[in-house]
């Protein structure tokens, strides 16, 4: 009996002192918790292809040590708004505000094109560029006055696109200060289906760019005029 009574106190002693183990090595772990200060981050969910735009649903928040936190990290979600991925973003990884881009930043005219449409360059001079009162951000209709291909028709002035967006003028896609920019090249933000129209425009007859009152964005037209109207 005492031999069994022993027994059962070496058991206790052992199970006490295990658990004054775990208790300890716990507190250890949670003080070490506790001195560790962590901070959110942005982190890339899925791979994302250079030049995609991106939105919240790309990124997750996560909880880091702050001596892991990269120094160009975005912390926060608002900073991403209107940001397009200047390379390849790969699943994972810290958001870099060094490889995000904005449209209204000066990093790239690709940026800058809306949605279905394409960037066309114009050759312009003083009299189809407004005198240099064209600038970057501008609106303006599209003008080409052109022979026919056969005698039997008659040169007529025409519409080509209307409310076209100037995304630069000369190399220039952001000018402030200023009020007029003399130069050789406009170039516009066009609708997809009018980029040969108003490319061939351009080249076969003499297209001339009629600037819009700024926040005039209706849709009246100009009508067409045949040199016979003259008559």
């Amino acid at each position: 009996m005492k031999g069994k009574k022993l027994l059962l106190l070496s058991f206790l002693l052992a199970a006490a002192a295990a658990g004054a183990v775990y208790s300890y090595l716990n507190q250890i772990e949670q003080n070490s918790k506790m001195a560790v200060e962590t901070v959110s981050v942005l982190r890339v969910k899925q791979d994302i292809p250079a030049r995609t735009k991106l939105d919240d649903s790309m990124f997750i928040e996560a909880d880091i040590p702050r001596a892991a936190l990269h120094r160009e990290a975005v912390t926060d979600k608002a900073a991403l708004t209107g940001a397009f991925a200047r390379e390849r973003m790969v699943s994972g990884e810290q958001v870099l505000s060094s490889r995000l881009v904005f449209a209204h930043d000066n990093h790239g005219l690709t940026y800058k094109i809306s949605a279905g449409h394409r960037a066309v360059a114009l050759p312009v001079n003083n009299v189809s560029g407004v005198a240099g009162y064209i600038l970057p951000g501008d609106f303006v209709d599209c003008v080409v006055t052109i022979d026919p291909p056969t005698e039997e028709g008659e040169t007529v002035t025409a519409l080509v696109a209307a409310n076209i967006r100037v995304l630069a003028a000369g190399k220039e896609t952001v000018h402030e200060n200023e009020n007029v920019l003399t130069v050789d090249t406009i170039t516009l933000d066009v609708p997809a289906e009018r980029v040969t129209a108003l490319i061939q425009a351009s080249e076969r007859g003499s297209l001339r760019l009629v600037l819009r009152p700024a926040a005039d964005n209706s849709a009246q037209k100009l009508p067409p005029h045949r040199i016979s109207q003259f008559q």
